[in-house]
């Protein structure tokens, strides 16, 4: 018996998977000179002298291959990842970016964190991408034509509502989601997988699943955020963790900014990461929380006073993702989203509640080498409790004028189902077919969907797709609310269709290519009416052709993401058929990064964007209550002025003192461009200012980071 337990100490055991969690038999593990395959189920064993902690390489063919810490008598779960497509075409849906090296469209988190300008801010980084206007400095993703609430944001398998901080009038300015621990980034700008529902325009995918455990610390201090992250390996499981504080004070007082705020923006947040082997699988918990507010004095429309914002988010979610009858991937994930909004200006302001949670369970098959089914259900629940009064027109904040009164709580649900096929057809053509159907219970309606990507390997490296589809969507719950909205409101459509290519060269100078055209067709949207207060007659569309150029060589590296838009939409305030706020028809960023030396970068961002339109004000009538109304022109038929900026870094990278060291310097809006966020008036609109945005002077900002 004794020989027995102390054989069990000296065997160290695991399981290998790959993508859905399909066991992957024949792959090597290699502990020094020792070595063993995994059999028919993946698993392996490997008998070792000692029961210390062990370096343990993995590989198998066509994966890319790990290093794992592994101890005996603890399993050891694998979890591999395929390499770059070499000569077999991907079979995948849409045509998106994903942070995943080797990708041909790339944002990787290196991108996230270098890019100048972007704060190292998911969302910031995540707007150079084609499709993505930039006319916004806020941090809100405005895609090919869409509206932000058209983006589904997901953070480890929950679906994320409130990802920003300072929610306002502009949008959120920064994410809430720390980059210190995010591992991956999936954007799909069109045509994404039928696994996502209730989204028209987008999906935005967060993973921060960390598969190789070590013990880490970095700790982050700039003039307006500092933060810590830790990494803890907890026997075989893993702990993440990281605090974040921003507070712009400072910068508020040098650049004169102090005298327009009450408070100073001031955020904080917190994020939790465990993942422990279970089973046949690794179950994942996350935490988030953030909390932010600001007081500031802001003109809108010809009305001026304090504008107060409070607002706190905090989101859990569960996931534990494995292998079922060592056959199936099995992903089960529930998750729970909890946010506070409350905001103020002059008599108008919200007091805003909401509670959203979501599940999802998900089978992966595969059918022999050239067919994989993915199918699953998933459930959202949803309560919104909103208190307060909106201007009835959100252009005449007199506080005179009509206004739209929300005092009432609802619930709303919605469940559907999916299944997915991927197909190899030949060694170069792949094809998805999915379709899902979606019953939401508060506007009593069923929808069903069909979405399907044609995948084609030219040669190695180059890959065209067709891909389309429709999309559906449920309006603002504020929209549906029986008292403010009309209850009898219908499921927004959308239908995609695009063709891409994806090029890629590997020689002194790499470079990548992604070219997309794509048109998007919308129904059942939203209109303002003066009776119904809403009515599901808007209609609309979005074209346009969208470019991503990245190339890399010894010593520089950069990328270039550009699109033209054509979109008109019947929605909202628009009564007809013609421009909406999103119509920015050009957009471009360019980043360039130069190693000066061993340890020395420079780099710059230069994003260009034409002026969002707005609707002239032609003159004003006075109210019988106070005040003056706007007399408007057509709507939407003005511009801002257009948008452009350039920032310059420079970092350093050194080791000293036990630590990895980076600081940096950066020059945000080096040329002092002044940008406009919008207009307001005098209380009577005969006179109009500018109200620019954030970073509209030149701003300089230092700080470093420490890795140990």
């Amino acid at each position: 018996m004794v020989q027995i337990l102390l054989q069990a100490a000296l065997e160290l055991t695991g399981v290998v998977m790959g993508p859905g969690g399909k066991a992957i038999p024949g792959a090597l593990v290699e502990v020094g000179n020792l070595r063993a395959q995994s059999d028919a189920k993946g698993r392996f064993v490997l008998r070792l002298e000692s029961p210390e902690p062990v370096e343990v390489r993995i590989s198998a063919p066509g994966m890319e291959g790990q290093t794992r810490k592994g101890r005996p008598g603890e399993p050891l779960p694998v979890l591999l990842t395929p390499v770059p497509p070499g000569a077999t075409v991907e079979v995948v849906e849409g045509s998106g970016y994903s942070s995943q090296e080797g990708n041909t469209s790339t944002l990787s988190r290196l991108e996230i964190y270098t890019t100048p300008g972007a704060a190292a801010d998911v969302m910031q980084a995540a707007k150079g991408l084609p499709g993505v206007s930039n006319t916004s400095e806020g941090a809100e993703l405005y895609v090919r034509g869409g509206k932000p609430e058209e983006v589904g944001i997901w953070l480890n398998g929950g679906r994320l509502s409130r990802p920003f901080h300072h929610p306002n009038t502009q949008g959120g300015i920064f994410s809430a989601v720390d980059t210190a621990l995010v591992t991956r980034v999936d954007f799909v700008p069109g045509a994404f997988s039928a696994r996502y529902g209730d989204a028209l325009s987008a999906v935005l995918d967060i993973s921060t699943d960390q598969t190789t455990p070590a013990a880490t610390n970095t700790l982050l201090v700039t003039i307006p955020t500092q933060g810590y992250a830790a990494e803890r390996p907890l026997g075989p499981g893993l702990l993440r963790a990281s605090v974040r504080r921003s507070d712009t004070v400072l910068l508020d007082k040098w650049y004169g900014l102090a005298q327009t705020f009450e408070e100073s923006p001031l955020s904080h947040d917190a994020q939790l990461n465990w993942q422990q082997p279970l089973g046949s699988g690794r179950l994942s918990a996350t935490g988030l929380f953030s909390q932010d507010h600001l007081a500031t004095d802001v003109t809108i429309a010809n009305l001026k006073d304090s504008y107060h914002n409070h607002s706190d988010t905090r989101f859990g979610a569960l996931q534990w993702a494995g292998t079922l009858f060592s056959r199936a991937g099995l992903t089960l994930a529930a998750s729970n989203s909890q946010s506070h909004i409350y905001w103020t200006f002059n008599q108008w302001g919200i007091d805003q509640q909401e509670r959203s949670r979501s599940a999802r369970a998900e089978l992966t098959l595969p059918l022999g080498d050239r067919l994989t089914l993915e199918g699953g259900g998933d459930l959202d629940r949803t309560h919104v409790d909103p208190k307060g009064e909106v201007p009835f027109d959100l252009a005449n904040w007199n506080p005179a004028a009509a206004a739209r009164t929300f005092a009432y709580g609802f619930d709303a649900t919605r469940s559907g189902a999916y299944l997915t096929a991927r197909l190899l057809l030949s060694p170069r053509w792949g094809l998805s077919l999915g379709g899902r159907q979606d019953h939401y219970s508060l506007e009593h309606e069923s929808t069903r969907d069909l979405r399907a990507t044609l995948s084609c390997l030219i040669q190695e490296g180059v890959t065209f797709r067709l891909a389309g589809g429709t999309f559906h969507q449920a309006p603002l719950l504020t929209q549906v609310d029986p008292h403010a909205g009309n209850p009898d409101l219908r499921i927004m459509r959308a239908t995609h269709a695009l063709a891409s290519l994806d090029a890629a060269w590997k020689a002194a100078l790499a470079w990548n290519l992604r070219l997309e055209v794509y048109r998007k067709d919308y129904d059942h949207l939203v209109v303002q009416d003066p009776v119904l207060r809403y009515t599901s007659s808007g209609k609309g569309y979005a074209q346009g052709i969208d470019l991503l150029l990245k190339a890399a060589a010894s010593g520089w590296r950069g990328w270039v993401g550009c699109g033209f838009l054509d979109t008109e939409r019947k929605e909202d305030q628009q009564p007809v058929l013609g421009p909406a706020p999103t119509s920015v028809p050009h957009n471009l960023t360019a980043v360039s990064s130069h190693t000066l030396a061993p340890g020395w970068e420079l780099a710059g961002t230069f994003r260009y964007a034409s002026g969002a339109p707005i609707t002239p004000v032609l003159g004003a009538t006075p109210n019988p209550g106070g005040g003056w109304d706007p007399i408007e022109g057509s709507r939407y038929s003005d511009h801002l002025p257009v948008y452009h900026r350039v920032d310059v870094r420079l970092t350093r990278l050194f080791s000293r003192w036990g630590g990895n060291w980076v600081a940096f310097g950066e020059v945000m809006n080096l040329l002092d461009r002044h940008n406009a966020a919008s207009y307001s008036y005098s209380p009577d609109y005969s006179a109009r200012r500018v109200n620019e945005s954030y970073f509209s002077r030149r701003i300089l900002v230092a700080g470093f980071s420490l890795s140990w």
